[in-house]
């Protein structure tokens, strides 16, 4: 029997924690490393699952010998793709699901630049370990053609969360670029609100921001427009955030200086609460004729716990323990796995999803 070893680095964070738990109890057979910059945090999360613990600084100057085969994933911020480098050149196996929309460009270049992967390499940092994009794919396999996708956001606040998980904040003064019928366009975070209707959470106004999905879904799905939105559960916070971006304040406080200033406004995660994602998409069906889709998905037990979620189906999936492994070469993660059976075990686990 194949052994599997997985080092999961960043493995002691809100994440990564609980993608070794729920790895552990999904495969026990697999040998887990739990690595991090703080030993005794890794081992308080190898400890109870029996797991290895490795300390590992992906901003260090170097990073210890792994087994031949080794799948590596990132759940720490790789941002100068060391880690990324390291697992190209020790032929690792490789899955990120931390990377926003540039520095997803940043690591393809990296991996095109260099001689072709001796193993795959799978980027998953589309929205929720790219469980929003699968679910996507699934919403429109009936569909003849998609002419817009449509991805709204609820963030509870009151949700667990590391600080990693709210960079999106940081980018909000940044333009990013959106495709909009065929055509791509630059556009300004937080503006632009849509009412979204979320259900029993009820109905809110969603505001632009840049996410990976946007870049990926266009190609994957053919559509010719495609937007990403968001609002929090706390009404108050989504306006007090857009008066901010919009009157240009939001901006004058940009970069590291006042990073605990924006933080300690609209980042106070608490002990959770449920995330929820709304994807519409409109097209034409089989027989020609205009179609509308519309999925709710909610996971109670919130972000992160959809975000483990997704990166333990891409690690299961790499490790080819139901199925071969996919061959060498470089995956997104919205488009490596098949998203009918992604969302029969989202919802074995828990991960309410309604049409």
């Amino acid at each position: 029997m194949k052994v599997h070893r997985v080092l999961l680095a960043g493995g002691a964070g809100v994440v990564g924690a609980q993608v070794a738990a729920m790895l552990h109890r999904r495969q026990p057979q697999v040998q887990l490393i739990v690595a991090g910059r703080r030993v005794q945090a890794a081992e308080e999360v190898a400890r109870p699952l029996g797991a290895e613990t490795l300390q590992l600084d992906i901003d260090g100057p170097q990073f210890p010998a792994l087994a031949e085969g080794t799948l590596i994933v990132a759940l720490a911020n790789d941002r100068h793709d060391r880690l990324l480098r390291f697992a190209l050149d020790g032929g690792h196996p490789y899955i990120d699901v931390t990377r926003w929309t540039e520095r997803l460009k940043q690591a393809l270049v990296c991996v095109a630049s260099g001689p072709p992967p001796r193993a795959p390499v799978v980027f998953a940092s589309a929205w929720m370990a790219a469980t929003a994009g699968l679910m996507a794919r699934e919403l429109v396999q009936d569909l003849a053609s998609v002419e817009r996708i449509s991805l709204d956001i609820l963030y509870a606040l009151a949700d667990r969360a590391g600080p990693n998980s709210v960079e999106y904040l940081d980018r909000l003064s940044v333009p990013f670029h959106t495709l909009d019928g065929g055509q791509w366009q630059q556009r300004q975070g937080f503006s632009d609100g849509q009412v979204a209707n979320f259900g029993d959470a009820g109905r809110h106004t969603t505001y632009r921001f840049d996410t990976p999905d946007q870049a990926s879904l266009p190609h994957l799905l053919g559509a010719a427009t495609v937007e990403a939105r968001i609002a929090f559960d706390d009404r108050n916070a989504t306006r007090l955030l857009r008066t901010l971006v919009a009157s240009g304040v939001w901006k004058l406080i940009a970069g590291p200086r006042f990073t605990p200033l924006r933080r300690a406004m609209l980042y106070n995660p608490g002990n959770g609460g449920p995330h929820r994602i709304r994807l519409r998409a409109a097209g034409t069906d089989r027989q020609g004729s205009p179609a509308q889709r519309t999925l709710l998905l909610t996971d109670p037990a919130g972000q992160t716990h959809l975000t483990a979620l997704g990166t333990v189906l891409q690690i299961e999936r790499l490790l080819g323990l139901e199925q071969p492994p996919p061959a060498p070469g470089v995956y997104l993660g919205e488009n490596l796995l098949d998203p009918c059976q992604t969302k029969a075990q989202l919802q074995a686990e828990g991960v309410l999803i309604s049409e």
